[in-house]
């Protein structure tokens, strides 16, 4: 997979055990560099890329989970990987950081290739919101172009596209179509209605 992002910088934050809960669930939105999408059944699905040493290293992966009280139970894998041996498992909780909704995350272990990148293990990573958002859901495209369309019926793609590894931010999906926008590492927004053939599944490998 290519690597399409820059390095993600984390917010430098208070020391974990002085950050309260917060009394409301986890929601949509950036929270630094991990990207979150819930639907209406709670249904949280994530995705977190990060680089250091000029690409070299590379922190990637996507998550799942229910949305839970006080924590949500999530699993985690590389998009492209369906072995089910290398789903690793975690929490996410909703924090308050300086009067932003910060997530913490903490995995049973770190990913591949996050040890040299961002630590997720032993001890949980602090999040905090930059961005809210109102999408249901977080995909990864898979085809090597996803062609934007205009609406779900039309059989003509425009010319924008994206390309295997970005991310997608889901508002709808309609009969094999999702409706997405995409926000480029310059900020660039492109919106349109996405072939979901073109996209990793975001069920968890072997099942739910």
């Amino acid at each position: 997979m290519r690597k399409l992002f820059p390095a993600l910088l984390l917010a430098a934050g208070t020391a974990l055990a002085a950050i309260p809960a917060i009394a409301a669930p986890i929601t949509s939105g950036v929270y630094d560099g991990l990207l979150i999408g819930v639907d209406k059944q709670g249904i949280l699905t994530a995705y977190f890329e990060s680089t250091t040493g000029a690409g070299q290293f590379s922190c990637i992966f996507f998550m799942r989970g229910k949305v839970g009280d006080p924590a949500t139970r999530v699993d985690t894998w590389f998009p492209a990987d369906r072995n089910i041996n290398n789903v690793i498992s975690g929490t996410m909780q909703l924090l308050a950081e300086n009067g932003k909704p910060t997530v913490r995350a903490q995995l049973k272990e770190d990913p591949p290739g996050c040890w040299n990148v961002q630590h997720f293990a032993p001890e949980p990573v602090s999040f905090r919101q930059s961005e809210p958002g109102s999408w249901q859901a977080i995909r990864i495209v898979s085809a090597e172009k996803a062609y934007f369309h205009d609406d779900p019926s039309d059989a003509h793609p425009r010319k924008a596209y994206a390309i295997e590894g970005n991310a997608l931010r889901v508002f709808e999906t309609q009969a094999g179509w999702v409706k997405v926008e995409y926000v480029s590492p310059e900020r660039k927004r492109t919106k349109g209605w996405i072939r979901e053939r073109d996209l990793y599944t975001s069920e968890k490998p072997g099942g739910k």
